[in-house]
């Protein structure tokens, strides 16, 4: 009797031990594209939950996204959780690292000019 009782306190011990955790909340990003030139801007939400996504995807419908073509001259944060890392890379280069500390980035890397830039093949990647 003893050994049933002890064997079955073990097994109830394991399955709750194993029992799935509440799941994590995955926390939202905001980030804004805009076109100082022609002063169009777009703020977006999504998950910073590590997937790479489309700008097109994310931006075509937005002002920044006039005529299917997405063209921004910078990126700004707007609504970020602690620990954000966002990153944007543009036909395989990376043009723009945003987080808690840097949420700016002026997307053609010429800090004095507005340059739109093509953003037809890029994408953004967040986590926390």
């Amino acid at each position: 009797m003893k050994f049933t009782f002890s064997a079955i306190a073990s097994l109830l011990a394991v399955a709750v031990s194993a029992a799935p955790l509440e799941a994590r909340q995955v926390p939202t990003v905001a980030v804004t594209l805009s076109n100082d030139q022609s002063g169009a801007s777009a703020p977006v939400s999504f998950p910073a939950d590590n997937a790479v996504r489309s700008i097109p995807a994310l931006y075509g419908s937005t002002s920044v996204g006039a005529g299917g073509v997405v063209k921004a001259s910078s990126a700004f944060l707007n609504i970020a959780p602690t620990n954000i890392n966002c990153v944007i890379v543009n036909n395989g280069a990376t043009i723009a690292t945003l987080t808690n500390n840097k949420s700016f980035a002026d997307l053609d890397g010429n800090a004095g000019q507005a340059t739109p830039v093509d953003l037809s093949g890029a994408t953004i990647q967040c986590h926390v």
